[in-house]
């Protein structure tokens, strides 16, 4: 199943480009799958009809889907919230406190990659297409594999045969329930489920991000982040999408904010080159219903096939060199000082602002010392010195 994830800042109008993106390709006669992961969905609206936690075909090979994310919670999070609340209502607690407080941030996203990933496996559909949250719930989501993988690889099985060789003690002790098997299996079921997700998300033969923005000097910056973040957890991005593009008129008013969107469309261009971009019209209506979002598409489109991978530019790349290896990061818009990188043992940590990604290394660079990081433009390349008389 190809996959296609649309993000961007909030009101850009990723729904809209994602249910035109839809349509085009139910047209085109790909069994198409549109399924929104926004805790405030609008996929219904934009087709203007009632939707559930089921898909639901609307036009021949075109089904849609808003995840519900109670039943997911029940399903995958139940016994582990159980313990949780339990735990708070020992610590002081009130009952519907420690009920909220036992359900994390980020489980709506988490919960929309199993569903993703369940659609993947079952070869349902052929083309996935995904209208996500606003650009930090995005990246929660896109980065939560990879960041539960790191924790269950580094402490959940040591914490877990400490628990079950100090549990009748330490109970007695701090007068709180710990977790039971039920709670671990509970835990080890949902990382299972969990496991294969990144593989989907990082391979560029499989999905892309699809970055929509409008053409305006907050929103580019925030989309240029995004480029950056998801970069930096190796997940591919294919193209761009301006949306608004406004039309040519003699309006003075126009006129003067035409000219302010042509400046910003030249800033967005050497901002995302070489990635591609496709431009969509404001128009003088809502572009609501099937035959307006077809409309939509194929001016957006054009002859493209929305499920060609527009671009193959690899996140990361690594190199062989005489000294070791040569680690290349694509980080657009980062400053030197902005920048923190820290290596121990078989993982690299980098750090961008409040943004940090625990790297574990190929098994040929984790006996390596990192010799230096430089930027080349935007490129960050971090070197990797020796083999095994540094191991």
């Amino acid at each position: 199943m190809r996959v296609i994830l649309y993000t961007g800042k909030g009101g850009v109008g990723k729904t809209t480009i994602a249910a035109a993106t839809g349509m085009r390709l139910a047209e085109l006669g790909y069994k198409t799958l549109v399924m929104s992961t926004d805790a405030a969905h609008s996929l219904a609206d934009a087709f203007d009809l009632e939707l559930g936690p089921t898909p639901k075909e609307v036009v021949k090979n075109l089904f849609l889907e808003e995840v519900d994310v109670n039943y997911e919670l029940k399903v995958n999070w139940g016994k582990i919230r159980g313990f949780i609340a339990e735990f708070l209502r020992h610590r002081g607690f009130e009952d519907l406190a420690a009920e909220e407080f036992a359900i994390f941030p980020g489980m709506e996203e988490l919960f929309s990659l199993l569903k993703l990933k369940e659609y993947y496996e079952r070869e349902e559909y052929e083309v996935g297409v995904i209208d996500c949250a606003p650009t930090g719930n995005t990246l929660r989501m896109l980065s939560f594999p990879d960041v539960i993988g790191w924790y269950m690889e580094k402490f959940f099985h040591i914490q877990r045969r400490i628990v079950k060789t100090i549990r009748p003690v330490a109970e007695r002790i701090i007068h709180a329930p710990l977790p039971t098997d039920d709670v671990y299996y509970s835990v080890e079921e949902l990382y299972l489920k969990i496991d294969g997700v990144n593989e989907i998300l990082t391979d560029p033969d499989i999905s892309s991000v699809r970055i929509v923005f409008n053409p305006e000097k907050m929103v580019i910056k925030e989309s240029q982040r995004i480029l950056t973040y998801l970069n930096l957890f190796h997940i591919p991005i294919d193209s761009v999408y301006a949306n608004r593009i406004l039309p040519e008129e003699k309006s003075p008013f126009i006129e003067k904010r035409k000219k302010i969107q042509e400046e910003y469309l030249k800033l967005a261009e050497e901002a995302f080159s070489p990635l591609p971009i496709f431009y969509a019209p404001f128009y003088e209506e809502e572009m609501i219903g099937a035959k307006l979002l077809s409309k939509m598409a194929k001016e957006m489109f054009g002859d493209r096939d929305p499920a060609e991978i527009f671009s193959k530019e690899r996140p990361v790349i690594y190199e062989k060199t005489e000294e070791g290896y040569t680690m290349s990061l694509r980080l657009p818009s980062v400053k030197k000082e902005d920048i923190e990188i820290l290596s121990r043992g078989d993982e690299l940590i980098i750090q961008i602002k409040n943004v940090k990604r625990n790297i574990l290394l190929p098994r040929s660079l984790s006996g390596m010392k990192v010799g230096g990081a430089r930027f080349e433009g935007d490129i960050l390349r971090i070197s990797f010195l020796g083999g095994d008389e540094n191991g």
